[in-house]
């Protein structure tokens, strides 16, 4: 995954929550504004790599893709920042190690979030660390995008560029997904925010990258074979949060948990051939941004186009969900099905 949960607004408040956090998260978003340039300037400029202008040329015709669904982007995406490093933020997410209770961080009028991004690798590495200490299973990963929700006008970054036939795609993909969250955020909800910006993104690139680059395209090919490897890996890995999910319900011991928890994740290892070992915070993060594709596919069939399912999402509050951090997603799914009959009634 290479984006980031949607990066707490909170860095514009005070108050005696995590003010290491505050202050990394303020100092990195105005160094980042800071080096901003109007897409249009670094197009123009003969120092910009070909390849750089060809992406960056392309992004107001992206966003102009994703407002015909009804997507809002507001101020973002008119600038570029080259920050000069592998990642935009270094993201940082926990769980117990024997329940799928991820560790919440909250914040005034934001909401709840389930992972925090860090604008200096150390600093999500030192997080990371003190977690452990603490005895949750954490991880800390690189992500190439976020979202401030609207707060600030988000720009396109350098970490957002790609260089292979993928490139477009990709560009593609995490411009519509942010423009998902500038358009629907219900605070508390990040497994809802992020599974909805993921399957919204996903289906809305699958249509442009074909009306943009016909079928069989090298860049229809490499985003289809990404998405084939990506939907089979991610299916592997839920498979494994569901099968972990019920051990943990069970009556068993801790000890007794940890071990099965261990079989279980070293079969997972085997399977995907995975380099790093997965742990409670690693799964978790995988069913936020995926875990509610089936209740929004039976949404969006519901709903009879995107756009409804876009309409119907813009409706919903932090009162129609039944806890803070809500991973059951069924009961949304539905909702999204009755909002959309009830607008689409109305008009």
């Amino acid at each position: 995954m290479k984006r980031a949960a949607v990066l707490a607004a909170a860095i514009m408040l005070g108050g005696c929550l995590m003010p290491r956090y505050l202050s990394q998260a303020a100092y990195g978003q105005l160094e980042l504004m800071a080096r901003a340039r109007p897409i249009e300037e670094v197009v123009a400029d003969e120092r910009t790599s070909v390849r750089t202008a060809l992406l960056l040329a392309e992004i107001p015709a992206i966003k102009q893709y994703g407002r015909s669904y009804g997507l809002k982007i507001k101020r973002n995406y008119n600038h570029y920042s080259a920050l000069g490093r592998p990642a935009a933020v270094w993201f940082v997410g926990a769980a117990d190690p024997v329940a799928f209770k991820p560790l919440k961080w909250c914040f005034p009028i934001v909401g709840c979030f389930a992972g925090l991004g860090w604008f200096d690798e150390d600093d999500g590495v030192k997080h990371k660390l003190e977690l452990e200490a603490r005895g949750y299973d954490a991880i800390v990963r690189p992500a190439s995008a976020y979202s401030t929700g609207g707060w600030f006008p988000d720009p396109v970054l350098s970490t957002m560029l790609g260089g292979g036939d993928d490139a477009f795609p990709e560009l593609a993909n995490v411009i519509l997904h942010e423009s998902v969250h500038a358009t629907i955020l219900v605070p508390d909800q990040p497994f809802f925010n992020e599974s909805l910006a993921s399957y919204v993104a996903d289906t809305l690139t699958d249509n442009w990258i074909k009306e943009r680059f016909g079928r069989g395209s090298p860049e229809e090919l490499a985003w289809t074979l990404g998405q084939a490897t990506h939907l089979h890996r991610t299916a592997r890995t839920l498979e494994t949060y569901n099968r972990l999910k019920k051990l943990y319900e069970s009556q068993q011991s801790r000890e007794a948990k940890l071990a099965a928890k261990a079989k279980i994740i070293d079969e997972l290892v085997a399977d995907l051939r995975l380099r790093r070992r997965p742990n409670n915070a690693t799964l978790t993060e995988v069913r936020v941004y995926n875990g509610g594709a089936a209740a929004l596919v039976d949404a969006h069939r519901a709903c009879g186009d995107l756009r409804s399912l876009v309409e119907a999402g813009k409706t919903l509050e932090r009162k129609d969900f039944t806890k803070t951090l809500q991973d059951d997603l069924v009961p949304i799914g539905k909702l999204l099905g009755e909002r959309c009959k009830r607008i689409q009634k109305r008009s």
